[in-house]
């Protein structure tokens, strides 16, 4: 389907390939078409909530054309969305290197419930798998690594069609940063009293709580699920992910020498490097080496095989961007999406959403 589609972007909500998917994997789940398109022809999975069509417009890609690379999935963070975050950096460099490259927008710019988030990312990869038949590599930044791991814990689809998974300043064991307190006093703003209401704030703030109901259960048991390679790409400067040491929350299987996972703290290569929380997954060349040859070769990142010393030496890609006619277009397109968007949602709660049952 993919040869028929060159030149544009792939919107599996229209299109009869789309129609075409649905079939395929509702004769792998053994299910309707209907069951299979919501994700609910998964024999003994969670069913998705979030209806299909919406799911499906979410995902966009570039024409799935080179069989000897895997497919890469961009996860965004929170406060943006796939375009903007992807379309002017990691699309195009990912492009230019020879890979097919999808994002996905999960809703309302992530304040939401990261449970119905996952969502978007299960599906995504369900999609990618089924229509390439080749495994992800899944790349993430902010909540976009610390929410796909929600996913893989409990679909076991999804960690089927992984095979790596790099994680850029991921909250994976939740952030200080979250507590109401914290914020108020970051802002600069009166705290309240002992006896006050509780502090609204957006669902997913609430969840990133490193004793929040959302990262005690995406951490119970194994915490890296799946025959899949995780790195996890941190920052001594990371503003949000905190704390950084003496155990870093950004951490996967901390000290227990597993070989498929790499925790990588930025200055500990590169001592000095100023990387903060929003250039890890944007504009630092560091972290973009390291990514490309975690999804490039066996097992997860390896410092030295990706350029050991000299990658401290790299600026920002910032200058390729400039140039690249990739990235002129996505930029069109980012403010494209702009002018026809609207108001996402704060989802504002006094309390962390309840866990689904799936996950008690």
């Amino acid at each position: 389907m993919a040869k028929n589609q060159r030149g544009r972007r792939i919107r599996f909500a229209t299109q009869v390939g789309a129609l075409g998917l649905t079939l395929l994997l509702s004769a792998c789940a053994g299910g309707s078409a209907d069951e299979a398109s919501a994700g609910n022809g998964w024999a003994g999975e969670p069913k998705l909530e979030t209806p299909a069509e919406q799911l499906d417009a979410a995902l966009h890609c570039t024409p799935f054309e080179h069989p000897d690379k895997p497919p890469v999935l961009l996860v965004h963070g929170t406060f943006t969305n796939g375009a903007e975050q992807y379309e002017w950096t990691y699309i195009p460099l990912l492009s230019e290197r020879g890979y097919d490259v999808c994002a996905v927008t999960y809703p309302d710019r992530g304040l939401g419930d990261m449970q119905i988030s996952a969502e978007y990312v299960v599906h995504a990869l369900r999609r990618i798998h089924a229509e390439t038949g080749r495994k992800v590599a899944m790349i993430g930044h902010s909540q976009g690594a610390g929410m796909p791991r929600w996913a893989l814990k409990w679909w076991p689809s999804a960690r089927a069609a992984v095979a790596d998974f790099v994680l850029q300043a991921g909250p994976n064991h939740g952030t200080a940063i979250s507590d109401p307190l914290t914020l108020l006093a970051g802002l600069g703003l009166p705290l309240p009293s002992t006896s006050s209401l509780p502090v609204p704030l957006p669902a997913a703030v609430r969840q990133f709580a490193p004793d929040s109901l959302f990262t005690t259960a995406v951490n119970r048991g194994d915490e890296t699920p799946g025959d899949i390679d995780y790195t996890s790409l941190y920052t001594q400067f990371d503003e949000l992910v905190q704390p950084v040491s003496p155990v870093p929350t950004a951490a996967l299987d901390w000290q227990q020498n597993n070989p498929k996972v790499a925790n990588l703290l930025l200055q500990d290569l590169c001592p000095g490097r100023f990387v903060d929380h929003v250039s890890i997954g944007l504009t630092d060349r560091l972290a973009f080496e390291l990514t490309l040859d975690a999804i490039s070769q066996p097992g997860p990142a390896n410092p030295e095989r990706a350029g050991g010393a000299a990658l401290c030496g790299l600026a920002a890609i910032i200058p390729d961007q400039i140039i690249s006619p990739n990235a002129a277009s996505g930029l069109v397109n980012i403010l494209r999406a702009e002018l026809g968007g609207s108001a996402p949602s704060p989802h504002l709660v006094g309390e962390e959403p309840p866990l689904k049952d799936y996950a008690r």
